[in-house]
């Protein structure tokens, strides 16, 4: 039987992870926080949580534990600041007081140009790196808006998998259930046709053994009847030779007479005339077996209405399916009564089926997801605007700052002379030493800015990627959940021992779902689908019915009778030596031919002319019986001879023949009287079990369809891997590359304030010389 294929359901493609040049980045930051953060998160503190048992005097510890590598990095952030603050107040107070190198005078030393060069070329490399970090930084805030705003999109789609993946559950259950009219109607057709089905099975194991038979009875009859035919055809063929035998001595004592004549009245003129006496028959056909009482019994046997007899047994076999069918009306009638029922249970069967209530459950939560989704999307997307500008504005003064200095970097060497004076350089190395000093007075005002920034989203983004993402890619986060949350319980599936952890390992190959909520443990399938009490009855049904077939005669006993007297009768000894002895003769005594020849001599040598007309008319007559010899007598006699050869080659083994044919026929007989009850039993049997293996087909794919295809959770495992990349790789991992990228330039801002002050001195215009010899 073939079954319907499950729904093959379509599902929306899930987000595609990060890849190359922002995933190198992102390893980046890992790393980093990985470098942060080493501690494992408290074990308890999410039951305690959950369970409202969380005390804060007594968890403190274990909290700050676990944020200690947070908490130094904030440290360092908040002292950074502070001293930005006051390095930045105190630079500004000397600086405006002419003290601390605010003093517009330059010593000129023999060092002078090298110590510029390196400065200068290494504010250069600084200034690179932070307008790399400023680079990712403005990326990396665009892409936290596209993630942003896609990941609902995402969302959606994996929602709407989610939906499509519960819906197609139903369908597939009504599938399964469906299917089992396939059997049913199976069995239904096999029933209505029980009498070519069942009684072309019996009447197919009874023709084993009675085809046989009947065929060698007919075969039987075919040899007595060629026995006959080749007994009637020598008898025939022995009184034509006996006729041709008579008329041909007629004819040869005539023409002897006429010869003798002949030579009498020529006198002694025809002394030397061949003698008359071998004109006469050598062979002699008036001799043959008596077969008569042979023929007689043959035709007794074959005039018994022995064709009737077999046309009868075939009959009878050929109607069998009808007989079968006549004599089981009320159990086909029993029988589709339990079939209805047996459709009936199937069709039950869907109500007791646990996984739809099961997924059910799930669709409230994802019902909940989507409006919450829906509900809050649009402020989500509105203050991720925001977000976006305050971003776009941080990395805007990011890049006031480096093009402070590349300006600076630009001027100072083009207006720049080696030889002049100090107090004497030109204007666009002044404007260098001014852009050099401005870009260090606004890296002072905004650093502290910055870093606070990168310290408060550092602050959210690396615990959300230590605490959420990291154990969530390393499946951590599953054995926690499995930890502090029974989700049997919120599943409804009772004490069955799930976890959310095997759920997704599970689903991630792509098992049915009820292997992977290992629901054998708590639904017992084989009661689910038990059928056994209306199979049952129909096997009853079936085995009960009785059926009677005619009674099948190969030969009646007037026939076997018939049979024994043609065996005894001698037909295989009869002796046709005699006879074939004489065919081995020559017709006559003499050569015929010869002896015309020998008169026409003597007609031509010189006896008178009416001698020599009777002595060639006589030759001729001699001549025309050898002629009629060759043309009658000679082919009756391979007629004889072939007849003769024939009915010996038949009668010899025929006695044989038909006592082993009478022993077949007996045995066969017997097996018919004494076996076909158990043979119409076995076939009832062997019918009943295929009406039945139609069902245990069923139900075996049935099981198979609930245990391995029904529910394949592979859509479960890709929404949360597609969860884990839109939350973790799209946007906390881009969240963390932008405060990653803020700090990293602000870090920098170090250096390049300590090389731009220092290169200011190099290119700005001094007030009081310094010769230098």
């Amino acid at each position: 039987m073939s079954y319907q294929n499950l729904t093959d359901p379509t599902y929306s493609p899930s987000a595609a992870p990060e890849t190359g040049a922002m995933k190198t980045f992102s390893n980046l930051v890992h790393s980093y926080l990985d470098l942060v953060q080493r501690n494992t998160f408290p074990p308890d503190f999410i039951k305690q949580l959950l369970n409202g048992s969380f005390n804060i005097g007594s968890g403190y510890k274990d909290i700050l534990n676990y944020e200690i590598g947070y908490l130094v990095a904030l440290a360092i952030g908040v002292l950074f600041i502070i001293l930005m603050i006051l390095v930045g107040l105190f630079f500004a107070c000397c600086r405006c007081c002419g003290n601390c190198g605010g003093k517009m005078y330059q010593k000129q030393t023999k060092r002078m140009n090298c110590k510029r060069r390196f400065e200068y070329w290494f504010l250069m490399g600084v200034t690179l790196v932070i307008l790399a970090g400023d680079i990712c930084a403005f990326y990396s805030n665009s892409k936290i808006d596209n993630s942003v705003n896609n990941s609902f999109n995402s969302f959606s789609d994996t929602l709407g998998n989610l939906k499509t993946y519960i819906n197609s559950v139903p369908k597939d259950v009504d599938i399964i259930v469906s299917s089992s009219s396939i059997p049913i109607n199976q069995a239904n057709s096999s029933i209505t046709g029980i009498g070519p089905i069942l009684g072309g099975m019996i009447k197919s194991s009874i023709e084993q053994t009675a085809n046989g038979t009947l065929d060698s009875v007919q075969n039987m009859v075919n040899v007595l009847n060629g026995t006959a035919i080749a007994l009637v055809s020598v008898n025939n063929t022995f009184n034509t030779l006996q006729d041709l035998q008579t008329q041909l001595t007629q004819n040869l004592s005539s023409v002897k007479t006429s010869i003798d004549n002949t030579v009498t009245a020529c006198g002694s003129l025809c002394s030397s005339a061949p003698s008359t006496s071998g004109l006469t028959m050598d062979a002699n056909f008036n001799s043959i077996p008596n077969f008569s009482s042979q023929l007689q019994s043959i035709n007794d046997f074959l005039n018994s209405g022995i064709g009737s007899t077999l046309q009868d047994a075939r009959q009878t076999l050929n109607d069998i399916p009808q007989t079968v069918t006549n004599q089981t009306k009320s159990t086909v009638q029993s029988v589709q009564n339990d079939l209805g029922s047996i459709r009936q249970k199937i069709s039950n069967i869907r109500s007791n089926i646990p996984i739809v209530d099961t997924l059910n459950n799930v669709t409230s939560y994802v019902n909940q997801a989507s409006s919450y989704s829906a509900q809050y999307q649009p402020d989500v997307v509105k203050y991720e605007y925001y977000r976006w500008i305050v971003g776009i504005c941080l990395c805007c003064v990011i890049l006031l700052i480096v093009v402070c200095n590349l300006f600076g970097l630009l001027l100072g060497p083009c207006g720049h002379r080696g030889d002049v004076d100090p107090t004497d350089r030109g204007c666009a190395s002044n404007s260098g030493g001014d852009f050099f000093m401005a870009g260090a007075g606004f890296s002072f005002i905004f650093a502290w800015l910055l870093m606070l920034v990168t310290a408060v989203l550092f602050a959210v983004g690396g615990n959300v990627y230590t605490s959420l993402c990291k154990p969530w890619n390393s499946q951590e986060l599953y054995q926690i959940v499995d930890n502090n949350v029974n989700l049997s319980r919120v599943l409804n599936l009772g004490n069955i021992d799930i976890s959310l952890n095997t759920i997704y390992s599970d689903c991630k190959q792509d098992q049915a779902l009820w292997t992977t909520l290992n629901l054998g443990k708590l639904y017992n399938l084989d009661e689910i689908l038990n059928i056994s009490q209306y199979t049952s009855s129909v096997n009853q049904t079936l085995e009960s019915t009785n059926i009677n077939l005619n009674n099948i005669t190969f030969l009646n006993a007037d026939q076997r009778n018939k049979v024994t007297n043609v065996s005894n009768s001698g037909i295989d000894t009869l002796d046709f030596s005699n006879i074939t002895a004489q065919m081995t003769k020559n017709i006559t005594k003499v050569n015929l031919t010869l002896f015309a020849d020998q008169l026409d001599a003597l007609a031509s040598s010189g006896v008178p002319s009416t001698t020599a007309t009777e002595l060639r008319a006589e030759a001729t007559s001699l001549r025309n019986i050898q002629a009629s010899i060759n043309a009658n007598l000679l082919p009756q006699i391979k007629n004889m001879n072939s007849s003769i050869t024939n009915l010996q080659a038949i009668s010899k083994p025929l006695p044989g023949s038909l006592n082993a044919t009478l022993n077949n026929i007996t045995a066969t007989q017997t097996f018919v009287d004494t076996k076909v009850v158990g043979i119409i039993k076995a076939q009832i049997l062997a019918y009943l079990n295929t009406i039945l293996g139609f069902f245990q087909a069923y139900i075996s794919w049935t099981k198979t369809m609930l245990t391995t295809q029904l529910a394949r959770c592979g859509p479960v495992a890709s929404a949360l891997d597609t969860a884990n990349v839109v939350a973790c790789q799209y946007v906390v991992d881009t969240f963390n590359a932008f405060w990653f990228s803020i700090g990293w330039c602000t870090i920098f801002f170090i250096p390049s304030i300590i090389l731009s002050v220092k290169l200011a001195k190099h290119y700005r215009r001094m007030k009081t010389s310094d010769v230098y010899e």
